[in-house]
């Protein structure tokens, strides 16, 4: 939700920056189609501006840092660290009046969403109604629609709606022509791609100004049309005043709008003709460049909030002689754009999986980067891989029978990882009392020698005896010694 409010927020800001711009550079020009282009520029590059990912970092603070890193919660039992954590928001309970507001306005926003967008459909539903119970009549490249339902005609895309008495009066030749300019021209695209941004973002009082100036444009250029068709000026001015009177009820097509006669009268007295027309039209360049570097300073801004993620998959730490996957991720960036190195080791991956494998103990920095531009350091610990303990037929120590002693082949290592880490037991020795004598045999691997077996073939019932001096060697290539495993021998 928060980036498609954000895209909303910004393409509203640059609507309202391209609006001013048509203000101070465009609005008193007499070169119509002009106008028209720059609107409708303007509310293209409103809505594809936002798309922008160029940055522009503001942020001259280099002792301030607004990256935030996250780590998994340590934990006693490594094998509870299991699930990965990456980018949680922390909940703040002494905010609640904070998300409450926000909250109150997300609904605010939707519901005038709602309802426009509703009104929008509306619109075109009764569009449709009239179409298909209206008389048609097919001329040139429209249709003409006769129907009893409306007061006066209008034009959406190439259908030209009038009232069943407007083809049987001259004097409404020069109002079936004005519709035939707002057809022939598309001006329904211009208005179905404005109420669509109205709707959108209706808080925004510049789109709605905008709305109406892109009216405005259409009709001065529909106006233009009919007289250069050789139309008596006079004689068109004193129709538009006598069709002052009539509505408009729908919002999505071009109409004979009566509501800005003024405004259109004044505009047919103008001179057509200004040589400096065309370069007000590159007034656009700069109001481009101007919304391009206000977006990159946008998304400079919104990088140093960014939250890069950098959290092992399956422990807190770092692990030697192990593989040790982590996950890598920065808001604000594609995963696959994202590398990173090791200062401590070796780290391969790709699409933000990696695998660590540190060379030796300490801590190991970890680089973080995107097309080759540091995003992140971050630190992690690096240990030898926690003891494991060893088992005889299955048991760690306690009652054993003798028979279970004997049927053993091997010492097995138990480990606490939730990945299989290898670790090789070297040698042993067992120990036992046999008539108050101590009896001791050696192995030199992880099997039970017979000379072993034939020592425990010996003990009486309720004797102790000791696997101990057990050494292992661990995938970092390190040998170490394990806890003793006791047993007393029952019959």
């Amino acid at each position: 939700m928060e980036p498609f409010i954000r895209y909303i927020l910004v393409s509203s800001l640059c609507l309202s920056i391209s609006y001013l711009g048509y203000l101070v550079f465009q609005k008193n020009q007499t070169q119509l189609h002009h106008l028209r282009y720059f609107l409708l520029f303007s509310i293209v590059l409103s809505v594809l501006m936002p798309f922008s990912t160029f940055r522009i970092n503001l942020d001259l603070s280099p002792n301030i840092k607004t990256t935030e890193e996250i780590y998994p919660v340590a934990n006693n039992t490594i094998a509870q660290v299991h699930e990965p954590i990456i980018s949680q928001p922390i909940v703040n309970p002494g905010n609640g009046h904070n998300w409450n507001m926000k909250s109150l306005l997300m609904t605010i926003y939707f519901i005038g969403l709602s309802f426009l967008g509703l009104r929008l459909l509306t619109h075109l539903l009764k569009i449709l109604y009239l179409f298909y119970h209206c008389e048609k009549i097919r001329e040139n490249r429209t249709t003409i629609l006769l129907t009893d339902k409306i007061g006066s005609p209008f034009t959406f895309f190439n259908w030209t709606f009038v009232p069943g008495n407007y083809l049987k009066s001259d004097e409404n030749k020069e109002i079936l022509a004005h519709e035939r300019i707002h057809a022939s021209q598309y001006h329904s695209i211009d208005l179905f791609l404005i109420e669509l941004l109205s709707a959108v973002m209706w808080f925004n009082p510049f789109v709605w100004m905008m709305r109406n100036s892109l009216e405005l444009v259409h009709e001065y250029l529909a106006d233009e049309g009919v007289l250069s068709t050789g139309t008596d000026k006079l004689r068109y001015q004193a129709l538009l005043v006598n069709q002052a009177a009539e509505e408009r009820l729908i919002c999505l097509y071009s109409g004979f709008n009566h509501s800005l006669i003024k405004k259109r009268m004044i505009m047919m007295t103008k001179i057509k003709f200004n040589q400096h027309s065309k370069l007000r039209l590159l007034a656009l360049i700069p109001l481009a460049t101007v919304l391009f570097f206000g977006v990159a300073c946008v998304n400079g801004k919104n990088k140093t909030k960014v939250v890069t993620a950098v959290e092992p998959v399956k422990m807190n730490v770092l692990y030697l002689g192990v593989d040790n996957p982590v996950k890598i991720a920065a808001s604000g960036y594609d995963a696959r754009d994202l590398t990173a190195t090791i200062d401590n080791g070796i780290i391969t991956g790709e699409n933000g999986e990696f695998i660590i494998q540190a060379k030796r103990l300490g801590t190991a920095i970890v680089t973080v980067s995107s097309k080759g531009r540091e995003i992140q350091k971050t630190t992690f610990r690096v240990k030898p891989v926690p003891d494991p303990v060893a088992a005889v037929a299955g048991n760690k120590g306690g009652n054993i029978t003798k028979q279970e002693l004997l049927n053993a082949k091997d010492i097995v290592v138990v480990t606490n990882f939730d990945f299989d880490v290898s670790f090789d037991v070297v040698e042993f020795n067992v120990i036992t009392l046999i008539d108050g004598f101590v009896y001791e045999q050696k192995s030199n691997s992880n099997k039970i020698t017979e000379k072993q077996k034939e020592i425990i073939a010996k003990i009486k019932d309720g004797t102790p005896v000791y696997f101990q001096d057990i050494k292992c060697k661990g995938p970092d290539g390190t040998v170490r010694k394990m806890p003793v495993v006791a047993f007393r021998v029952t019959e």
